[in-house]
C-alpha cells in the first residue's frame, strides 16, 4: 500500500470550488481550474497506478472537464465514491452542458449519503437534458424513490421515446406499474425488457413480481428463484461503458472476472484474475474465480492446482469446498467430491448446493438412500431445483422406494416439461408401481414427440412384459 503522490486531502479546499463556481456564473468560466480530487490515506497499488496518470494529466491541464470526470469514473469504478464526487463536482463546474458528469456526480452523491437537494437539482436541469434518454431515465428513478409516480412514469416514458429498448427503464417503468396497480401492464414491460437482456436476473424479478401479482404462481415462483437477490438495472451511459478499464480494486476486478466468465469471456477473466493475484497470491476469491474459468477453459488440473492453494489458505472457506466438489465430479472422483460437499454442509448447514453436491457424489458411489436424505435436505431450503428433484427421483427409483420416486420425478417434470430422462425414470415408476395405463399414455405421447428413441423402446419392452407377468419388477 504506498499514498497517492505523497499529497492528502484537507477540508479546506471545498470554498475554493464555491468561490470558482461563482465566478463561472459570472462570466469567467475559460478561467477556471480545479486540483485533482484525492483519496485521503492510502490506497491499493493496482488503484495507484490507475489514477497517477489521470492525476498528472489534471496537474497539467486542470481547467479539462474531461480529465476530471475520468478521474470521477476511475473512482466510482472502484466504488470510492467521497474523492468520485469531488471530481464530478469539478467536471460539472468546467463543462455544465454535460449530462454524464451531471449523471454521475448525481450517483456519487446519493452513494456517500449526500442526497440532500439532489432531486431538485435534477429538476432545473429537465429541460436542458430533455433530449437526453438517461438522464430522464435518472430523473425518473428520483422521482420514482421521492413518491412522485406521475413524474416518474413521464420521465421514463420520454425516456424509451429516445432509446425505446433500454431494459433499465423498461424494468424501472414495470415496477412502477405494479405499485400502480397494472401488473398487466407491467408483466408486459418485463417481458419486452426480457427480450434485451435475457437471463438478467432484475429482469426475471420483475416479471416474477407481476406474475405473482396476476395470481399466476407456478411462472411467479419460477421467475422469483431466477431473480433472488437482483439488484436494480443500471443505465448503461458512456460512462459505464468505460468502467471495464477502469476496475482496479482487487474485489472490483475479482467481480469483473465473475462477469466474464459468466458472459463466456474465461481468457479475459484469467488475464484480470491473473493481475489480482500478481499483488495479492494469496487472495482465495481470485484463485476460485480463476479455477472456474480454468475449467470453463477445460484446463481442469490448472483449476484443481488454484483450488488446493485455495484450501491451504483458507481450509474452511465455504466456496473453495464448493468448488472443490464440483471440479472432483468433474474428474470423476466421488468420493473426494464427497468429502469436500460434507466439509462444507459442516460450514454451512443450510446451504442448498452444499446438500446437493452431497448427493450427487452419493449417487455417482450408488448410496442411493443417503443421496435421498441429502436431496431432500437441499429442497427443504431450495423447493424448486430441479436437478435436485430429478437426481432424488433416480436414487428413489434405484432404492425401488417408489412413492418418493413418484414424487420427486412429478415435480422434476413440472419444473422441466421436457426433460426426457425425468420422463422415462416417471414411466420405469409406474410401471413397478404397476400403474400401467398411466404408463402406456405417457409412452404414447413421447413417441410423437420423439420418435423410436432407445430409452422409450426399453420401457415399452419393460411395460410388455410387466403386463404380461401381471406386475412391475419390485
Amino acid at each position: 500500500m504506498r499514498h497517492i503522490l505523497g499529497k492528502t486531502l484537507t477540508g479546506t479546499w471545498l470554498p475554493g470550488v464555491l468561490l470558482l463556481v461563482l465566478l463561472w456564473l459570472c462570466g469567467c468560466g475559460p478561467s477556471l481550474t480545479f486540483p485533482a480530487a484525492l483519496p485521503t490515506g492510502d490506497v491499493d497499488v493496482l488503484v495507484e497506478e490507475l489514477i497517477t496518470p489521470q492525476i498528472q494529466l489534471i496537474e497539467s491541464d486542470p481547467g479539462n472537464a474531461e480529465h476530471h470526470g475520468s478521474l470521477g469514473l476511475m473512482y466510482e469504478a472502484n466504488q470510492m465514491w467521497e474523492p468520485a464526487a469531488r471530481a464530478f463536482e469539478a467536471a460539472v463546474a468546467l463543462d455544465p452542458a454535460s449530462a454524464l458528469w451531471t449523471l454521475h456526480l448525481y450517483r456519487a452523491r446519493n452513494s456517500v449519503g449526500n442526497s440532500a437537494g439532489e432531486l431538485a437539482r435534477l429538476e432545473s436541469l429537465a429541460s436542458r437534458f430533455s433530449d437526453e434518454p438517461s438522464f430522464l431515465h435518472i430523473l425518473g428513478l428520483a422521482r420514482f424513490d421521492a413518491g412522485d409516480l406521475d413524474g416518474a412514469r413521464s420521465a421514463f416514458a420520454e425516456s424509451l421515446v429516445l432509446a425505446p429498448a433500454v431494459p433499465a427503464t423498461l424494468i424501472a417503468l414495470s415496477e412502477l406499474e405494479l405499485i400502480s396497480g397494472h401488473p398487466q401492464k407491467a408483466l408486459d414491460l418485463a417481458s419486452k425488457a426480457l427480450q434485451q437482456a435475457p437471463g438478467h436476473p432484475a429482469v426475471f424479478n420483475a416479471r416474477g413480481q407481476a406474475y405473482r401479482a396476476l395470481g399466476q404462481d407456478e411462472r411467479a415462483a419460477r421467475d422469483l428463484k431466477a431473480g433472488l437477490n437482483a439488484s436494480r438495472l443500471s443505465y448503461p451511459d458512456e460512462g459505464r461503458r468505460r468502467f471495464s478499464g477502469y476496475y482496479a480494486a482487487p474485489q472490483m476486478l475479482i467481480n469483473h472476472a465473475a462477469d466474464l466468465i459468466e458472459a463466456g469471456f474465461a481468457p479475459q477473466a484469467e488475464i484480470t484474475l491473473h493481475k489480482v493475484l500478481t499483488v495479492s497470491p494469496d487472495d482465495k476469491d481470485a484463485l476460485n474465480n480463476l479455477a472456474l474459468a480454468l475449467r470453463t477453459m477445460n484446463r481442469i488440473q490448472e483449476a484443481r492446482t488454484r483450488l488446493d492453494a485455495a484450501l491451504k489458505i483458507d481450509s474452511d472457506y465455504f466456496p473453495t469446498r464448493i468448488n472443490l466438489s464440483e471440479l472432483h465430479l468433474a474428474l470423476e472422483e466421488p468420493i473426494i467430491a464427497e468429502l469436500h460437499a460434507t466439509r462444507a454442509v459442516e460450514i454451512d448447514s443450510e446451504n442448498p448446493i452444499a446438500y446437493k453436491l452431497l448427493g450427487l457424489s452419493l449417487i455417482r458411489q450408488r448410496k442411493f438412500p443417503q443421496a435421498i436424505v441429502a436431496f431432500e435436505k437441499s429442497l427443504s431450503f431450495q423447493p424448486d431445483d430441479f436437478q435436485c428433484h430429478a437426481a432424488a427421483g433416480e436414487a428413489a427409483l434405484a432404492s425401488r422406494v417408489l412413492d418418493t420416486a413418484s414424487k420427486h420425478l412429478r415435480a422434476a417434470e413440472l419444473l422441466n416439461p421436457n426433460h426426457l430422462p425425468v420422463q422415462v425414470n416417471l414411466i420405469f415408476t409406474l410401471i413397478r408401481s404397476n400403474q400401467f395405463d398411466e404408463a402406456d399414455q405417457r409412452l404414447k405421447g413421447l413417441f410423437k414427440q420423439v420418435g423410436q428413441h432407445p430409452q422409450l423402446i426399453k420401457a415399452h419392452d419393460a411395460l410388455r412384459k410387466a403386463r404380461r407377468s401381471g406386475g412391475g419388477d419390485r
